[in-house]
């Protein structure tokens, strides 16, 4: 006998409940009797239903009650402290304390230098820079980028104090009165400041500050940073001083250039002595440090595909999934960081650092591949995410009936046609009317399976009766419109009354989709099935592939070690160490292809029953094959879970080749020339980018500028002239390109802060105020103001906040030392040596693994050994400053505090960018590469034959994508310090656009591995069933990329009609298993009847996983477009598009105003 509900996967999905409406007669069962309710929860968003979970509350507080362990007792005591100290047993190993006691090495070495007459009076009166610079640039990293660093560091002083010996000689040459015989008294009173020379000196301060700020803005973090600061620095004070000399006092640069220089050479000195690193090293730590969550996140995969998928520990786990994996991105960033300064590294090993550094992109791959295994847990219920859905604007007294109006031709998919048993658009069911609703079509599917019947036969009896069908749910729909309309909550469903709803047209076609193609009554059970066949397929690969991880991350921990070992030794070592990494080789290798031939297999059993009527069913609670999409979504598990095996193997293969082809130690040498050491561009992945506020929304690093045209000849044209066509016009273009560059952000930002330098050096310039601006040391007010300045206002504000509390504490800090070292004194060299000794250690523990903003740290220590340093050098020196200790710290605070409200009120005035534009910027800047990376893929699929794309560049992009969105994560928070009185800033959706195009990326990744795995015919196919090679289609997906990200640039609102849901016209064909449909014109010599061995084919696989994946990007980007509206909102209305036309009124009556 056939079951009724039997369901056949080679046609495709269709709806269970339109099945069920005929008996074994061919006559329409009747109807169960059906209730109206009104809604209570119609405004909830449909991504967290209220009784989603069935638990209820009374479990909820059960389990709430129930006893939890003992807590620590010293996190009992760690809640009292006023300071967060969790961060320190985590840094507190021996490998974190080794770039520590090398920096407090570097700082106690300069303090004694500092305390030595000798040596103070060869520094000169800027002897305290020295103590200075070795809190605020520490040589913590490998050698080879402290040499880079101090280089270009001591380059940009020595630039800035020739750039100021030419000002002044300039300044010398408008000078009236030059007296080479004048005392040093009359010099610092003021009386030989003239207008000229201040002028000439106030031009250059402006160009040269300016100058340095945007190499600030410009190259962002990395190498520049702290050169271009002191570059400022050395400008600032040599300018405000030699405006004072009625000569040009060209040796004002070495008072400060030559401590710095002595700086330089310490951190050299030390960098190669004591606990040296290399980049190698530290790049090995870093991948051993990406590997080390994956050991959990595989025992993690394998406990949570032997839970049950509705149960709350499912959930639990699969968020710890997500959890640990993130830890492991973040190790991405800084490993690519690392990879710039390989080729130039000097080491003493077997391996060389290129050989090393091969195994950043394959570990990146690994990474990438963990993730698509996550996309699973996305795909299943209860943890599939869902669109959020927006209620229908109603009016009050206007029942609805009708269908949505469509502006593309109607689809068997398409929700112009209201689906049976689902609710209508609109509209949500109650939980319990869905479940009774859900019984109901059970109880008559038992009822009616008597007697044979046809599967074939039961498709043309629904295609008969389908029209009467539908007038009841017609009526049925009217009713619950109308409550929906009586409903007081239907109108609250926006966060603002203010604001009217968004994404209404978008989320009433989502919701017939998820009723009719994304249901099924048997959900839960079958859901239930597939997780464990998972476990039965995956359990094995997945144990083994958990000790791979772990020998490989062994590999990398001990690659450096044993190079100055014995030659027995190190052959023993490299022997057992080699039969390992073969042993775990053949071990995975052989599991994996067990995987592939056989277990894989085992998710196909429930569909077996389909293609051999002989077959036993796999579960006896499951009456029917499954739609096809359970079985996708194991092959996308599976597929990911393949590719992470065989990533490991390629791990392990390049692995036992370097084992073998490197038998001796050797000492390798640069492999690149020594000119293209110093490269640098904003484009290039720096080991700052995490540690920095200042960055250009604009620019992603790692991308390429010339990689932005990757949809072939296209580029971008200039509206308002043609292109140059003579050597007159290629000049004047550039230099309209040179002048409209000055008005772009970081230009204008350098132009603005080399203004707010001029301001602040007035009272240095002036005649009247020269005297006291350099007796009362002005100059910490002007470069801490100027530097306090940035891009954003957010920032600037934070600086402001930030600057001062640092400089407060850091003030009581240094005076606690210097009365300890000197107590009533003057001075004592042996107690500030010794005390700073003590402190060094501790000190640079927290300046380097202390969590908070890179400001806040740096600015604390730096105002302590300014005062210990400016404190030594008032009682060893002759100045017109003589102040020590808290009379010091407290000068040093206003001076501050005048320093940074200037600019934090110059902050305000035009040109004036806020961070919320930044993250609106970014976003916009995020989603057009995306894009562009999209069609690259496309393109790259579409040219198997004959690749033109580089996939290199596409996998990159993707990663410095995905780096560029996280930072903004960090960047994100001194928003809160934009206050506006406008209203709050809507975090919670700028979240949702970032975590949207997060997951996009990452399918991107997914779809670019899948496209590399298909043969050309697959590849067709694969083309073929997603729409990419439709012109109308792609057409509709660019245009909604461009239209988002226009929106987000520009802030203006989206028009409320836009091509989405493109889902809807994603999957206007029901294909079910099929590859190629039936009606189509070439198969390119692929199966057109689904077998079990095409099932079973690895391409198969491949293709279904490709399906799968172009499914989840076009979802994100409809969710995207929604989340875009809910920022900018909407615009172009027309009446009666896509929702539910209202009923037409007698003859006679006026119809309805529209409101």
């Amino acid at each position: 006998m056939t079951d009724p509900r039997h369901y056949d996967p080679r046609l495709g999905d269709e709806d269970v409940a339109a099945v069920l409406e005929e008996s074994d007669h061919g006559h329409a069962a009747h109807p169960t009797p059906r209730r109206v309710r009104i809604p209570d929860d119609v405004g909830h968003d449909a991504d967290h239903p209220p009784s989603q979970d069935g638990v209820s509350e009374k479990q909820q507080k059960d389990k709430g009650s129930r006893k939890q362990p003992p807590e620590p007792w010293t996190s009992r005591v760690l809640k009292y402290v006023p300071i967060d100290l969790s961060w320190i047993p985590p840094n507190f190993t021996w490998s974190k304390w080794k770039p520590a006691i090398r920096c407090a090495f570097v700082c106690f070495v300069s303090a004694i230098l500092m305390v030595i007459p000798r040596v103070y009076n060869l520094m000169g009166q800027g002897s305290f820079l020295i103590l200075i610079s070795s809190f605020l640039d520490v040589p913590s990293d490998p050698f080879l980028a402290v040499l880079e660093r101090e280089l270009i560091f001591l380059t940009f002083v020595v630039s800035a104090w020739a750039y100021c010996c030419l000002g002044m000689f300039l300044a010398n040459l408008a000078r009236t009165n030059i007296n080479y015989n004048a005392s040093l008294d009359a010099i610092q009173s003021g009386q030989f400041v003239e207008a000229g020379p201040t002028v000439i000196l106030a031009v250059f301060v402006f160009f040269g500050c300016a100058f340095f700020l945007f190499i600030k803005a410009r190259l962002g973090p990395g190498p520049y940073l702290f050169a271009s600061i002191f570059g400022c620095i050395c400008i600032d004070i040599s300018m405000t001083t030699a405006v004072l000399f009625p000569y040009p006092y060209y040796q004002i640069g070495q008072v400060i250039a030559l401590p710095l220089a002595f700086h330089c050479a310490l951190c050299i000195i030390f960098s190669a002595l004591i606990f040296p690193c290399t980049v190698t090293a530290q790049y090995t730590h870093t991948l051993f440090s990406v590997l080390d969550p994956l050991n959990e996140f595989l025992a993690l995969h394998r406990t949570v595909l032997t839970q049950d998928p509705a149960s709350e520990d499912f959930k639990a786990t699969v968020k710890r999934i997500v959890d640990t994996l993130g830890k492991s991105e973040r190790g991405l960033g800084q490993a690519a960081a690392n990879v710039r300064l390989l080729k130039q590294d000097i080491v003493y090993g077997r391996f060389s650092p290129t050989k090393i550094g091969d195994f950043q992109p394959i570990v990146r791959r690994l990474v990438t591949r963990a993730n698509g295994m996550d996309i699973f847990f996305t795909l299943i219920e209860p943890t599939r995410e869902k669109f959020p859905v927006t209620p229908v604007p109603s009016r009050l007294g206007t029942p609805y009936t009708g269908s949505p109006m469509s502006t593309r031709p109607a689809t068997p998919t398409s929700p112009g046609t209201p689906v049976p048993g689902s609710p209508p658009n609109g509209l949500r069911e109650d939980p319990e009317q869905a479940a009774r609703r859900r019984r109901n079509l059970q109880k008559r599917a038992l009822e009616q399976s008597h007697g044979h019947k046809s599967f074939s036969r039961k498709l043309h009896l629904r295609l008969r009766e389908h029209h009467e069908e539908h007038q009841h749910h017609q009526v049925h729909f009217s009713l619950l419109s109308l409550a929906h309309a009586l409903s007081p909550l239907a109108r609250v469903s926006t966060t603002s009354s203010a604001e009217t709803a968004v994404g209404v047209f978008e989320s009433q076609r989502y919701m017939a989709i998820e009723a009719s193609r994304l249901s099924h009554p048997d959900q839960r059970d079958v859901t239930a099935l597939f997780v464990h066949l998972l476990h039965e397929s995956c359990d094995e690969l997945l144990e083994t592939t958990q000790g791979v991880v772990k020998g490989v991350q062994a590999w990398f921990a001990e690659v450096r070690r044993g190079s100055f070992e014995g030659k027995a030794k190190i052959e023993k070592a490299r022997a057992e160490r080699l039969a390992k990494l073969e042993a775990l080789s053949a071990g995975v290798k052989e599991v994996l292809q067990r995987l592939k031939k056989e277990k894989r297999h085992r998710v196909l059993d429930p569909y077996r029953s389909a293609f051999d009527p002989k077959h036993v069913r796999a579960m006896s609670g499951i009456h029917e094959p499954p739609p096809h999409r359970y079985l996708f979504h194991c092959y996308m598990y599976q597929y990911h879970l393949m590719r992470f095996s065989s990533i490991l193997t390629e791990v392990l293969d390049n692995i036992i080749k370097l084992e073998k082809a490197c038998p001796k130690a050797r000492l390798w040498w640069p492999g690149i020339p020594i000119r293209k050491m110093l490269e640098w561009s904003p484009w290039t992945p720096s080991e700052y980018m995490d540690k920095v506020d200042d960055e250009d929304p604009d620019i992603i690093q790692g991308i390429q500028p010339e990689w932005n045209d990757d949809l072939g000849t296209t580029r971008r044209r200039d509206p308002d002239a043609l292109p140059p066509t003579n050597a007159f016009q290629y000049v004047m273009h550039w230099v309209y390109e040179s002048v409209t560059a000055l008005g772009r952000g970081n230009a204008l930002f350098a132009i603005k802060a080399g203004l707010l330098t001029v301001i602040l050096c007035i009272p240095s310039f002036v005649k009247a105020s020269a005297a006291f601006a350099y007796r009362e040391r002005f100059v910490w007010g002007i470069f801490m103001g100027q530097l306090t300045l940035a891009r954003f206002r957010g920032d600037t504000t934070f600086g402001l906040v930030a600057r001062i509390i640092s400089t407060f504490a850091g003030g009581l800090i240094g005076t606690t030392m210097w009365y300890i070292s000197t107590g009533s004194g003057q001075g004592n060299p042996y107690g500030l040596a010794a005390v700073i000794g003590v402190c060094a250690p501790f000190f640079f523990f927290w300046r380097l693994y202390w969590p908070v903003p890179p400001m806040t740290n740096i600015i604390l220590f730096v105002t302590t050994a300014l005062v210990l340093g400016f404190s030594w050098q008032n009682t060893h020196t002759i100045l017109p400053f003589r102040f020590m200790g808290w009379q010091l710290a407290w000068r040093r605070f206003v001076l501050v505090v005048c320093g940074v409200t200037a600019a934090f009120l110059f902050s305000f005035l035009p040109p004036s960018t806020t961070l919320r534009k930044y993250q609106r910027l970014t976003m916009s800047t995020t989603v057009s590469e995306l894009g562009a990376v999209y069609c690259s893929i496309v393109s790259f699929a579409n040219t198997r034959e004959h690749q033109e794309i580089a996939r290199g560049e596409i996998v990159q992009s993707l990663v410095a994508i995905r780096l560029k969105l996280k930072r903004s994560l960090v960047l994100k928070t001194n928003i809160v310090y934009e206050f506006s009185l406008r209203g709050r800033w809507p975090s919670e959706r700028y979240q949702k656009i970032l975590d949207l195009q997060l997951q996009i990326a990452y399918l991107l990744s997914h779809l670019m591995s899948v496209v590399e795995h298909l043969e050309p015919a697959w590849s067709r196919a694969f083309l073929r069933r997603t729409r990419f090679l439709d012109a109308d289609f792609q057409g509709d997906v660019l245009a909604v990329i461009s239209m988002i990200s226009t929106a987000l640039r520009t802030g203006n609102p989206l028009p409320q009609i836009t091509p989405c849901p493109l889902l809807d016209r994603f999957m206007i064909h029901t294909h079910g298993l099929n590859v190629i449909r039936q009606e189509a014109d070439d198969d390119y010599g692929l199966p057109r009847t689904m077998t079990i061995d095409t099932l079973e084919n690895e391409q198969y696989l491949c293709f279904s996983v490709g399906v799968t994946t172009a499914f989840g990007i076009v979802l994100r980007l409809d969710k995207l477009m929604v989340a875009t509206k809910e920022l900018v909102g909407e615009q172009y209305h027309i009446h009666g598009i896509g929702v539910p036309e209202p009923r037409s009124p007698p003859m006679g009556t006026r119809p309805s105003k529209d409101v």
